[in-house]
């Protein structure tokens, strides 16, 4: 009988095609999703460095004066932090893998480093209209010098001093990424043309929320909701939050804090405001009855989609995960459901449920 079962197969096979792939002659077809390898274009570069301050595996290493841009393939996990980070979209997710080699391999590419726009006899800019001339402005009607934009800034070009309300930015160390724009919660911070009205119009978009900002406002949480995370006060840029998950103490000093919002965006629980105590607190107080009972959760990992990047053990405040190669641990004692790690998971494999 053994031996029909094989005549069989043998017969099957001999008028099918092959399983395999001739394979480096015949190349396969990747799917959308597969994470092969990082590819730069190199004339998009800016060097700005925010690549390599996002990768959670320390593969990236940008040399601004040098002009270089190096990847160390055997350490990159193909997480696609830096690509989703990138404010020029010069990186890109490759679904082919890096070819087989005998040795760890660092790609090196150069990057031509954009020199200052040479001046005419008119002391204006022979490149204007490439947007060479193109600058860091702050509107400092607006600003509230929160420090932001300097605590997020990859190239250490600005720098702000709260109590003389002082901004200022280095130009020539300014590499115009915009990460500062991004991160300023009053958007006063516009890359322009100096003398252009530009600021004008980027202060009309701002929130009302900043228009209307007045000094009987405060920080304001409700601790029926908080969880201790600790979130805010990580975020904060004036060190204006002391939270004690232990004691369930959050406290807020009001002198120190600028109001930017930064701790407000960040809250899992959405228990932190902006606003007049008397209102907040009355309004809280009118509701509690209505809210219903809180659920505790946990995240749980996808294995078909985590690449094992640390990025989610990273930012979790209660230094409840545990990373390495190929293992992923929850404690779930420590874990207090914020949901952190869901917000910086770049391969979406990770997702809250019940405990």
């Amino acid at each position: 009988m053994g031996a029909f079962k094989i005549a069989k197969t043998v017969l099957k096979s001999a008028f099918k095609k092959p399983a395999t792939l001739m394979y480096p002659v015949v190349e396969r077809e990747w799917q959308e999703r597969t994470r092969g390898s990082i590819d730069i274009e190199a004339d998009k570069c800016i060097l700005c460095g925010i690549c390599s301050k996002r990768c959670p595996a320390d593969a990236i290493n940008v040399d601004r004066k040098g002009g270089k841009w190096e990847i160390h393939r055997m350490q990159c996990v193909q997480c696609g932090e830096c690509v989703e980070a990138c404010p020029k979209n010069c990186l890109d997710m490759n679904p082919k893998y890096t070819e087989p080699g005998t040795e760890k391999v660092i790609d090196i590419v150069d990057v031509e480093v954009k020199k200052p726009a040479a001046k005419d006899d008119k002391g204006g800019s022979a490149n204007a209209a490439s947007g060479d001339d193109d600058k860091l402005i702050c509107d400092q009607d607006v600003c509230i010098y929160c420090g932001l934009c300097a605590k997020n800034c990859p190239c250490d070009a600005l720098e702000v001093d709260r109590k003389e309300k002082i901004w200022k930015v280095d130009d020539d160390a300014c590499v115009k990424c915009g990460a500062c724009v991004d991160k300023c919660p009053k958007k006063c911070l516009i890359i322009g043309a100096p003398g252009e009205a530009k600021a004008e119009e980027k202060t009309e978009e701002a929130p009302a929320a900043a228009e209307a900002s007045t000094d009987d406002e405060k920080l304001i949480c409700d601790q029926d909701d908080c969880i201790y995370c600790g979130l805010c006060a990580k975020n904060c840029p004036c060190d204006a939050l002391e939270v004690d998950r232990k004691e369930k103490i959050w406290k807020v000093d009001d002198d120190a804090c600028v109001k930017c919002g930064a701790c407000v965006d960040k809250c899992p629980k959405k228990c932190l405001t902006i606003g007049v105590p008397s209102d907040t607190e009355s309004e809280a107080g009118d509701k509690a009855d209505e809210k219903p009972a809180a659920v505790s959760m946990k995240p749980v990992m996808d294995e078909d989609r985590c690449v094992y990047c640390n990025m989610c053990a990273n930012e979790c405040p209660a230094d409840a995960l545990e990373v390495e190669v190929d293992d992923w641990k929850l404690d779930e004692d420590k874990c207090i459901g914020c949901g952190a790690c869901i917000d910086v998971c770049p391969a979406d494999a990770l997702e809250m449920t019940e405990k």
